[in-house]
């Protein structure tokens, strides 16, 4: 308790000194990068609430921010914005809980998954489904002719999805 004690003897400017250079420390980037890589969503971990007098409490990854992470405590289920620096995350614990594995997004189609005379769907800018034929591909997109209307959307590959007839 001898830094407490000269804590609370130290001036003020000293004191607003020690905050900005603790401040300087818990924000570089590297101590949050090595923060987080031993976290994963789902984790169950301990951490320093609002009042520091108080034991450590147990809660739930919800988020990993940029520089915060979002957990649930576990005992009143509220949920809570946290900066890295206040989890308490054993390396062994971590090691214990397996990641949850997130689910890998499909692979996005490229000019070369269509041809000319394909039948192909895509979702417009207001979120209606559109089915027609391919009648043109240029290097970014095709033309797309949809029903027997002279209606033809330019539509990149990325948004096309290839129709199966049955």
């Amino acid at each position: 308790m001898d830094i407490l004690e000269a804590l609370r003897a130290a001036p003020s400017a000293e004191l607003y000194r020690l905050y900005l250079t603790v401040g300087r420390m818990l924000n570089d980037p590297q101590r949050l990068l090595e923060c987080r890589r031993h976290l994963h969503l789902g984790m169950t971990i301990r951490y320093v609430d609002e009042n520091p007098t108080q034991p450590l409490r147990t809660g739930r990854i919800l988020e990993l921010r940029q520089t915060q992470a979002v957990i649930e405590d576990v005992a009143t289920l509220r949920r809570w914005a946290l900066p890295y620096a206040a989890i308490v995350a054993d390396a062994s614990a971590a090691a214990s809980q397996a990641p949850h594995a997130e689910p890998q997004p499909q692979p996005r189609a490229e000019r070369g998954d269509f041809r000319v005379g394909d039948t192909v769907a895509f979702t417009d800018q207001y979120l209606r489904e559109h089915i027609g034929t391919i009648v043109r591909i240029n290097h970014k997109t095709a033309s797309v002719q949809c029903g027997s209307s002279d209606q033809y959307w330019r539509v990149a590959f990325a948004l096309l999805r290839n129709v199966v007839d049955l």
